[in-house]
């Protein structure tokens, strides 16, 4: 997966060349940068223009930004690669050179007894870094029997762009500034130690020297000599493993280092049944790049699906470029990456859904609600997460494992929201519909039924004396919106199937005749309207969506009818004999025979629409209209 972000990641940087630490974090602790040309006793006095205490990451204001970059440029030359991979044998000292010091703040200042004094920790880590140690290390790249001897090592790097480090490791420069940087900690060591312990901080001391002072009249820069001591302990350590290096063609090649694993410990990447042994090999130069890559990827917000565009050297014509994202999702606790998916799909895009008023609702003071327009994915999702999963899935939910509540979330809204996580991701972040297409129906279909059932929303339990489910209307009338946007091919739609019933039958009621049920879909959306207006009589004191069970439960057009027919019986005291309306529609629906007798699939949904459209029977006619015998065809 870095292989493959790698090369985006060399040309950003050589775009912006400081890419690398700009996305360096410092952590917890006090900084502090010394000459050694001065005793502590002379540089305490300007001891507040040369430190620093970072505070946790959320806290990182410095006032002082230009001591700030020049501790985040050195802080990044010094760290480790690993806490496996260090100088100090020890690991008492986290940093990777002479001219800095890592300390954890109990153990420099002596608040936790250890084996080794903070002397004796100094003068062991120093001797780790000295040319014959380094050479040692970097000998070691290639395991005994890869190479007939050493010099194909020498050959190969003094072929490189690492010559420069090599040379900087054996001038006198570099042995000068080590007897330098020896003498002052054996001379101001406990001195220093006694003035820290007055600083209020936590976590790390971090000791710097600076080769960059007016007395000073050496020729590299400051750093310019970080540099070349970053070189000098990473090429050594920058594979996961050296047992597994080779040369091949005149380059080392080996495993890299990052987001794998191949020690002792954890050989199951091995290759035990072929000739290679291990997944990848990359180059040296690559595997630089790799560890850069991996840093800078590390430095982004976790726990959530990063996107990253790609950008590649290599196109079938220059005037285009390819477009894609690598979507990697970063977990914070361990730093590792829990996912990887190279999108072949542009990074930006932008959902807009028309939502139209489909079902004809109404707000509460009784006028049809205005159509409305969801202009981003982001008020897209929101609508989906608050209408189907009670507002569970915002964010980068992905990842999400929400808990079941009674009378919020129950647990087959929970199973449903897991089932289908992926594929409203798929669609939110990545612009594809392709799996999210074949279920959105169903599956939202299922949920709005769970929570007619089961769900009592806050605004819902302040007035329980009237069926309201509004609330749910929305959503239906967003499922229908989101569905004709998701089948965009022009084939004839469930919105236009329930556009073309609420047409017909309203012109068959406002007619003069007893037919209104010319089709199935007529049959199960006017039962829908006839059980909502039956049970919205209900003189309980606690109505809810519960109320409509005994219609869901039904498997069978002949059920839904004994249904309707309970219901009837139940509450025909509340229903006025003269309501012409109710008794024509009532009447069709026992005398129409549906072709589909069970209640499943596009039935079950015509039924739905009717439950949660506007109500027909509640309204007030216009104008009483007798025909010449006298009878009343008005509600």
């Amino acid at each position: 997966m870095l292989k493959d972000m790698a090369e985006s990641y060399r040309l950003a940087a050589r775009k912006f060349p400081n890419l690398i630490f700009d996305q360096h974090m410092l952590k917890e602790g006090l900084y502090l940068r010394l000459r050694v040309d001065k005793s502590w006793e002379e540089q305490s006095e300007a001891f507040e223009d040369n430190h620093l205490i970072i505070q946790p990451k959320e806290e990182q204001h410095p006032e002082n930004v230009d001591l700030y970059d020049w501790f985040t440029r050195r802080d990044y030359y010094s760290s480790l690669v690993a806490m496996n991979k260090p100088v100090d044998s020890k690991k008492q000292i986290h940093s990777n050179n002479p001219f800095t010091f890592y300390v954890k703040r109990e153990v420099f200042l002596g608040e936790k007894p250890g084996k080794f004094s903070m002397q004796e920790n100094v003068t062991r880590f120093l001797n780790m870094t000295y040319p014959d140690e380094v050479e040692r290390k970097w000998k070691v790249l290639l395991p005994a029997g890869k190479v007939k001897n050493t010099q194909v090592i020498e050959t190969f790097f003094m072929q490189t762009e690492y010559t420069d480090a090599l040379h900087y490791l054996a001038s006198d420069f570099r042995q000068k500034w080590m007897e330098r940087i020896t003498h002052w900690y054996a001379n101001n060591l406990n001195a220093l130690t006694d003035f820290l312990r007055q600083i209020p901080f936590k976590k790390y001391v971090k000791l710097y020297f600076t080769t960059d002072f007016p007395t000073s009249s050496d020729q590299l820069p400051c750093e310019q000599v970080y540099a070349y001591e970053y070189t000098l302990y990473t090429i050594p350590k920058i594979f996961n493993s050296n047992d597994y290096n080779q040369m091949i063609e005149g380059t080392i090649v080996g495993l890299p280092s990052f987001n794998i694993s191949m020690n002792s410990k954890k050989p199951f990447l091995e290759h035990r049944t072929m000739r290679v042994q291990v997944p990848i090999r990359v180059s040296l130069e690559q595997a630089m790049l790799i560890k850069q890559t991996a840093e800078w990827l590390m430095s982004k917000p976790k726990y959530t699906t990063n996107k990253f565009a790609y950008t590649s050297d290599f196109t079938f014509e220059q005037s285009i470029e390819p477009e894609g994202t690598f979507h990697i999702f970063v977990d914070g606790k361990d730093n590792e990456v829990v996912s990887f998916e190279n999108v072949p799909f542009p990074s930006e895009f932008n959902l807009f859904i028309y939502q139209k008023n489909i079902l004809h609702l109404r707000d509460h003071e009784g006028n049809l609600k205005p159509d409305k327009e969801l202009k981003s994915t982001e008020e897209v999702q929101k609508a989906i997460s608050s209408s189907f999963f009670r507002g569970r899935m915002s964010g980068q939910f992905l990842y999400d494992e929400p808990k079941a509540r009674s009378k919020d979330f129950t647990s087959v809204m929970v199973a449903l929201f897991m089932q289908s996580k992926q594929a409203f991701h798929d669609w939110l972040f990545k612009g594809t519909a392709i799996s999210l297409r074949p279920l959105f129906s169903r599956l939202t279909l299922r949920l709005l039924e769970e929570q007619l059932l089961y769900v009592e929303p806050a605004q819902q339990s302040q007035n329980k004396k009237v069926l309201d489910l509004r609330w749910l209307a929305d959503a239906f009338n967003l499922r229908l919106c989101i569905a004709d946007y998701l089948n965009k091919e022009g084939s004839r739609t469930m919105t236009n199937r329930i556009t073309e019933v609420m047409t017909s039958l309203k012109q068959k009621f406002s007619q003069d005749g007893m037919s209104v049920c010319g089709n199935d879909d007529e049959f199960y959306f006017l039962t829908g309207q006839l059980a909502f207006y039956l049970k919205s009589q209900s003189e309980t004191q606690n109505k809810t969506g519960d109320l409509l069970s005994p219609f869901l439960v039904a498997k069978r057009s002949e059920q839904l009818k004994k249904k309707l027919e309970d219901a009837y019986i139940l509450h025909k005291h509340k229903i006025k004999l003269n309501h012409a309306k109710f008794n024509k529609a009532f009447s069709n629906i026992f005398g129409y025979k549906p072709d589909g007798h069970e209640l499943t699939g596009d039935a079950r949904e015509m039924f739905l629409a009717g439950l949660f459209a506007d109500n027909w029977f509640y309204e007030k006619p216009e104008k009483k209209k007798n025909d010449d015998k006298g009878a009343d065809y008005s509600d």
